[in-house]
């Protein structure tokens, strides 16, 4: 009797093609270091190459067969699957005045400063959306990088809407509070999308997965 199982381990584990992905930045600089670090703990003769470009570009970089499988926030991909959901929130420093006001008016908004990504963000939308729902008008400090915007706020140079998940870190260490201003969070959703289901593909999307399911984000 032939053992499929192990044949499948075999095959698998023994991955040496390339795998190359497209990812935006936010998904790029906190989702992705730690899938790779499990794919190359299983797959250490596999090579993995990853592109940071903005998320219009993910497609383009797909469709042209210069990576084999895309991430972004938006669902403009070939075989566009989501994989995860994420929730930008207002954010500031723990040192920031308004983490340490007792009472809160949405007028402090207004009077504080501001740190918004550039237009080619999807999230800057989403963002502007939510400030002209709650009537906010700013004079924003404006960065291209989510992981430069993080890190203005740790600075405290101002205020932001960022990704819960991807501020999961100095949030639970304390550096990052969530102000409470009854603003609603905003809910995004992440995809991949892909050209073809290489072995290296189908690896890597079930690492996402297994990743997904550990943090309970799907």
């Amino acid at each position: 009797m032939i053992n499929h199982t192990n044949i499948d381990l075999t095959r698998t584990t023994s991955l040496k093609g390339t795998l190359r992905i497209g990812a935006s930045p936010v998904i790029s600089q906190a989702i992705l270091p730690d899938i790779l670090t499990r794919l190359h703990a299983k797959y250490p003769d596999m090579r993995l190459e990853l592109t940071t470009a903005p998320s219009s570009d993910i497609v383009r970089l797909l469709k042209s067969h210069k990576v084999d499988v895309g991430c972004s926030e938006l669902d403009n991909l070939p075989s566009a699957e989501a994989f995860m959901q994420d929730e930008l929130v207002l954010l500031s420093s723990a040192t920031h005045p308004l983490a340490r006001k007792r009472s809160s008016s949405i007028l402090d908004l207004q009077n504080t400063h501001w740190i918004l990504p550039d237009t080619a963000d999807p999230s800057r939308l989403l963002i502007d959306q939510s400030l002209k729902q709650y009537g906010v008008q700013v004079q924003p400090t404006i960065m291209s990088s989510p992981e430069s915007i993080k890190q203005a706020v740790l600075s405290g140079l101002g205020i932001a809407i960022l990704s819960r998940h991807s501020c999961r870190q100095e949030l639970a260490q304390g550096d990052l509070t969530v102000l409470d201003y009854k603003v609603a969070p905003i809910k995004r959703v992440f995809y991949t999308g892909t050209r073809s289901k290489t072995n290296e593909v189908q690896a890597f999307l079930s690492e996402l997965k297994a990743y997904c399911r550990l943090w309970q984000v799907n």
